[in-house]
């Protein structure tokens, strides 16, 4: 086993996922046969200050260490594979809900990012997704003021879902989980809704709602319309 997961170490500094301004830090550890990644973000910027303002919101999605820590991307990946490696000698991986994350980025330009972070738990088949959007200029998430004219864009949120036989209770913080979709420029952006109301073991069944760029423009703030464009 040692020597696959050395092995894996030196792949993994040749499989990072790069974007502009982010990197998806990635190794892997030997559980039960299989391999299972590990994943940590990064964002590629001098400025440490915005840089540390982001990774407080984003390092603290879920817990997967004992206690909560904040750090260099580099440092928490090495203890992500600490702490699994730990409990697997332990045992103790099902027994402490041991969750491996996994990071998707959506939009990265003009210094605004979109991403988002899922957990998976190990023997389990709970999941989560937690989706962000931030301003690289300031370090500030951006949430629900993104959007203008909420209550009409909420309501045709509504519309769409009723059009997929969906009956759903819409609130202003289904605003906050959406996925900006880009082909050479910015072509629109999905909602994730939550069923909040129909809990499974799985998790919270999400339902997809798009709008085309020419649907979600008018919503859009002005003062973020250029930086998607």
């Amino acid at each position: 086993m040692k020597t696959m997961l050395k092995t894996l170490i030196i792949i993994f500094f040749s499989i990072s996922v790069n974007s502009q301004n982010l990197k998806i830090l990635k190794d892997s550890v030997f559980v039960d046969s299989s391999f299972f990644l590990i994943e940590e973000l990064k964002i590629v910027s001098k400025n440490e200050r915005i840089n540390n303002k982001i990774y407080v919101v984003t390092q603290s999605t879920y817990d997967v260490f004992e206690r909560p820590f904040i750090g260099e991307p580099e440092i928490r990946l090495m203890m992500k594979k600490d702490t699994i490696c730990n409990r697997i000698l332990k045992n103790s991986l099902r027994e402490l809900n041991s969750g491996f994350e996994h990071y998707n980025i959506y939009y990265d330009k003009n210094n605004i990012i979109n991403i988002s972070i899922a957990i998976q738990t190990y023997g389990s088949p709970w999941k989560a997704t937690q989706y962000y959007c931030f301003d690289l200029d300031n370090g500030n998430r951006i949430e629900k003021e993104l959007f203008i004219n909420q209550k009409k864009l909420l309501k045709t949120i509504k519309n769409k879902l009723k059009d997929q036989n969906i009956k759903l209770s819409i609130t202003p913080n289904d605003l906050l989980n959406f996925k900006i979709i880009t082909y050479k420029n910015t072509s629109g952006i999905d909602f994730i809704i939550f069923d909040t109301e129909n809990y499974r073991n799985s998790g919270y069944q999400e339902f997809i709602i798009h709008f085309e760029w020419k649907e979600i423009e008018k919503y859009i703030a002005p003062s973020y319309k250029n930086r998607l464009r």
